[in-house]
């Protein structure tokens, strides 16, 4: 029978209306509980667990208090003794043995002589008290381990040694070897660790932490981003949580210990065990783990790759990209006297003195400009960096997968400026000289002019030398939108060549990773800091290689798919276009994409009136005319114009959340709620600034419900913007200025979105008469209704933009002039260019008794194509042109990501026989004079080899159908390996929420019949 399944009480009664209502106990004096009387229950105990549960408390309670007293082991002799007759008295209980019946104190000792750390109780006769194996008369001696011999003269520890355990601390009798066998067993440090033990100092220590403690914990703070403070005072009370045993204090031995852990273990991973030099000889960027996917030459590229053709080059191109965090602070706490980096520049942080050196240079440096208000209000307080000795971190990460690049991070001063990330960038790059770069950075279409200058300036050692043409900048895609559209598509990772699928946000991901250890970090000193940070980095960094086999491989099932759909969709877009508009727009991307500078922008089309980028270009040179006139006084940071761009962008945010909660799926609520959570945090954000611009509307915000950030459906929320405001309230609680910025911001809302709406009628329009000339069978019907789909909601989002902007217009302005050109928008007036009035139509057909027709002599045109260019044909076909590129944009991008793939699963196989061959390279070491050193360095390289060995087997079984499928080519790296055999495990789909958290059933509900 399965685990968990229950079978009916009496087999001959299952089905019994009696049995169904049998009791749940078989004694009403020990209730007792048993699954043979609950298979009525087995659907409910799946659905309700915790219900079932509350019926068996006395039972388990019970069990609690047993097992306080001997429970079924009440045998007064110990069974453990040679000779039962003369057998002593059983008195004690270890906790960390398998449960059974007592031993004397003589037996205890004697099968503790390996497990020295175990926690005893006493029986008293009444109850169990606890007890130490030292005091019962264990002692341990180092130095003859390895054989079991005596010591002749053993260096006994002080009384109070002390010995931490993941169980807790533990008084231990312990001895190192001071005789003849002395010079073998080494000194008294070595004498600890070659038995496991860490010594707190290495001058006559008195307090040693196990082995196993100090990994445990170090894989609950990578993991679980569990502080050092809660695990150690955590280890406080389980030796004693009532106060009455005075614990000495060993939390800063500890905090040292750990961080020369942390320190050794990347020594040891990165090799530097087994070379001769030792750890002096580490090189700059050695220790940090790098991604197997990015193209390293002469590790992962082919031997021609710089011959490659110019339609090729992309392949072998790196992606990386920029960003900084203002989380990731350290006050001006210790110094790097008292808490020194231990190697500095080894792995992921620049070197920290020739960092220094540079800066001091620059220290008048202004930061860079940002383009957004949030970013502006988030980085506002770095500008006040008193008291801290860092305000952030700038990174610089793989784009495509997200690792933390080697010496591609530094710490951050007065806020993001030039200098500081120029070197970050410049140190990261040094490894990656001759191969072409795309470089994402949010700001990247300011942070690139003169990029190349400022690196020409800096000091002979850092300077590196970038080849003309061999850099391209782009903006990650969710920043891009917060960026002026016109002349900023060259900087768009949807229309730069060679991009693939890439979003350039990766560094926001990883961000929010290591997020929960910036309080911790805040106050450490330097190298402990440096430390932690850089161990927490090469963790997040292995968890992706190991995951590697199953990102890839997703990646390419999703781009083959998004391949087929979006190629299908262009080419249906381009049958329903003119042959010689083909021919032309053709030529003109071509030409574009060769050398954007010399071109115009052919992703924007050119609006009659001001568009919403144009307004805010206005407004800014307004507010920089009003800071330059004397007396002016700053309220902020962030301007009363980024007060109102933040505002609208919250207005956006919460509509499509709202939009987004509507349909959730249960698979999406994970992401539903860090979106709410994320949304809340700026509201509160804007909340701040809402109490320097207008002030009087707080309290009444405060007394609406409907404004509160404390609700659950954030979604819900109202902003608080001056048009939302009642006409008295608005004149009272906001400035004329705040009030004029938002109207004219809103007249060119309006104005962009009706515009978008022209633009989507146009599509629907061709899509629709090509699906009714040309298309015949089930696929392609499919696939024209689901582009029509898409382009429904787009048009309908429009609309409703229009209509919110166009409120808030009116509220603010009142009627006027500009009504002329931002008219009501009725459901009637949303038709296209060759559509009739849909109400007049109804009229005709009422009246005629016959099906609508299209009635040229009565058709009236939409007031909506007013607005547009007095040319309708050329605002069409603008308007098409626009919609085709971006087609063929997303239809290149889909290509060119079915094609990296593939490139990348070659580079990881090939990193990964790299990785085995040195590894395998590195097992001798004839230069150990010990030999038991030499067998220990052996050991651990063939075991790393042997790893990447089966990773490389591993990846080759689930990646290799799939590559197949998108690439006809073989390569060597595809080779069957040693031991590999049978088809990859039926895992194709993505991993279920079950696999990501490692749940299995009892975590969700009990097993029902099988």
């Amino acid at each position: 029978m399965e685990d968990g399944e229950c079978a009916p009480a009496d087999p001959d009664n299952a089905n019994t209306s009696d049995n169904e209502h049998a009791p749940r106990y078989h004694s009403s004096v020990s209730p007792s509980f048993t699954p043979n009387t609950c298979s009525h229950l087995t659907g409910f105990l799946k659905d309700q667990p915790i219900s079932s549960w509350l019926e068996d408390r006395d039972y388990y309670l019970n069990e609690l208090n047993r097992r306080e007293g001997r429970g079924d082991f009440r045998n007064s002799r110990c069974y453990k003794c040679d000779n039962p007759e003369t057998a002593r008295e059983a008195t004690i209980r270890c906790l960390s043995c398998v449960p059974g019946p007592l031993r004397c104190e003589a037996c205890i000792v004697r099968d503790h002589g390996d497990h020295p750390y175990h926690r005893l109780k006493r029986w008293t006769g009444s109850m169990f008290e606890y007890v130490t194996l030292k005091e019962l008369g264990l002692k341990i001696q180092l130095g003859h381990r390895h054989n079991g011999s005596p010591c002749s003269n053993p260096v006994w520890t002080r009384e109070d040694f002390s010995v931490i355990d993941i169980n807790g601390r533990h008084l231990v009798s312990l001895a190192f070897c001071n005789c003849d066998n002395a010079a073998k067993a080494g000194n008294s440090v070595e004498q600890l660790l070659r038995f496991d033990l860490y010594p707190a100092t290495d001058c006559e220590p008195n307090t040693v932490f196990t082995f196993g403690l100090i990994e445990h914990y170090h894989i609950q703070s990578l993991q679980g981003k569990v502080s050092m403070y809660d695990y150690y005072t955590s280890l406080e009370r389980m030796t004693d949580n009532t106060g009455t045993e005075r614990i000495r204090d060993r939390y800063k031995a500890f905090m040292r210990v750990v961080a020369q852990w942390r320190h050794l273990k990347m020594l040891q991973r990165g090799g530097r065990g087994h070379d001769p030099s030792g750890v002096k000889g580490t090189q700059p960027g050695e220790l940090a783990v790098r991604c197997p996917a990015c193209p390293r030459p002469d590790i992962n590229l082919p031997a021609d790759w710089q011959s490659a053709d110019e339609d090729l080059k992309y392949l072998y191109t790196l992606t990386v990209a920029l960003d900084a965090c203002f989380r990731m602070k350290r006050r001006a706490v210790s110094s790097e006297q008292k808490d020194p980096i231990m190697g500095s520049g080894w792995a992921y942080f620049v070197e920290d003195t020739g960092y220094k050196e540079v800066l001091r240079g620059y220290e008048k440096q202004d930061e860079i400009s940002s383009c957004t208000g949030f970013a502006a209000l988030n980085h506002a307080d770095t500008k006040f960096s008193r008291g801290y000795a860092a305000t952030g971190i700038g990174a610089v990460v793989c784009a495509r997968h997200e690792f933390w690049l080697a010496l591609g991070i530094g710490d951050l001063q007065k806020g993001e400026r030039y200098i500081n990330m120029d070197y970050i960038f410049v140190s990261a790059m040094r490894e990656y000289l001759i191969v072409n770069k795309l470089v994402s950075y949010d700001i990247a279409c300011q942070w690139s002019k003169s990029l190349l200058e400022r690196i020409a300036q800096f000091p002979e050692g850092i300077r590196i030398y970038i080849p003309e043409g061999s850099i391209a900048f782009v903006i990650p895609k969710l920043h891009f939108q917060s960026h002026i559209q016109e002349g900023h598509s060259p900087f768009s990772l949807n229309y730069r060549k060679g991009s693939g699928r890439t979003d350039g946000e990766g560094p926001e991901r990883r961000w929010w990773d290591i997020q929960p250890a910036a309080t911790s970090t805040k106050v450490m000193g330097p190298g402990q800091r440096q430390g932690v940070l850089e161990d927490h980095w090469s963790y997040a960094n292995w968890r992706k290689f190991v995951d590697m086999p199953w990102t890839l491989r997703n990646r390419l099932k999703d781009a083959l798919k998004g391949y087929t759909l979006h190629s299908s969709l262009f080419d249906v877009l381009t049958s329903s276009m003119k042959r010689k508009n083909i021919a032309k727009w053709t030529a003109e991307i071509e030409a574009w994409e060769a050398d954007p500078c010399a071109h115009d922008d052919p992703y924007v089309v050119v609006s009659a009136g001001l568009t919403e980028a144009e307004t805010i270009v206005a407004l800014t040179a307004e507010e920089q005319a009003a800071s330059a006139v004397p007396g002016y006084i700053a309220l902020s940071d962030v301007t009363m114009l980024g007060f109102i761009k933040m505002g609208l962008q919250l207005e956006e945010l919460r509509i499509s959340l709202k939009a987004d909660a509507k349909d959730a799926t249960p698979s999406k609520l994970l992401g539903l709620y860090e979106r709410r959570n994320a949304l809340r945090r700026k509201v509160q954000k804007f909340r701040e600034l809402q109490g320097v611009y207008t002030p009087r509307a707080m309290p009444l915000l405060a007394e609406d419900p409907s404004a509160s950030t404390e609700m659950e459906h954030i979604e819900q929320i109202r902003i608080g913007l001056p048009s939302e405001l009642a006409p008295a309230l608005r004149q009272l609680a906001c400035p004329d200025r705040l009030q004029e910025m938002e109207a004219r911001l809103r007249e060119s809302q309006a104005r962009d979105a009706l515009q978008d709406l022209r633009n989507q009628l146009h599509i629907i329009n061709h899509l629709y008469r090509y699906k009714q000339n040309n298309v015949r069978h089930q696929g392609a019907n499919t696939r024209v209704r689901a582009d029509l789909a898409t382009q429904d909601d787009r048009k309908n989002r429009a609309i409703e933009k229009y209509r919110r902007a166009r409120r808030a217009k009116l509220a603010l302005s009142g009627p006027g002039p500009w009504e002329a050109e931002l008219r009501p928008l009725e459901d009637q007036d949303v038709r296209g260019l060759q559509e009739d009035d849909p109400i007049e139509t109804t009229k005709r057909k009422r009246k005629r008794g016959q099906e609508p027709g299209p009635a040229e002599g009565h058709r009236t045109l939409s007031w909506i194509w007013h607005g547009s260019d007095a040319d309708g044909n050329k605002s069409m076909t603008d308007s098409l042109r626009v919609e085709w590129l971006k087609a063929r944009a997303r239809k290149m991008r889909w290509e060119e990501e079915t094609r990296l793939l593939p490139e990348e699963m070659r580079r990881v196989l090939a990193t990964l026989r790299y990785e085995e061959s040195r590894w395998l390279a590195r097992a001798n070491a004839p230069w150990a004079e010990d030999d038991i050193l030499r067998e220990g360095i052996a050991a651990y390289a063939n075991k790393q080899a042997s790893n990447r060995r089966a990773m490389r087997r591993t990846f080759t079984l689930v990646c290799r159908p799939i590559a197949t499928c998108a690439s006809s080519n073989t390569v060597v790296e595809w080779e069957d390996i040693e031991g590999q055999s049978g088809e990859p495990e039926d895992d194709t789909e993505d991993r279920t929420f079950m696999e990501v958290y490692h749940l299995d059933g009892e975590d969700l509900a009990p097993l029902g019949n099988a």
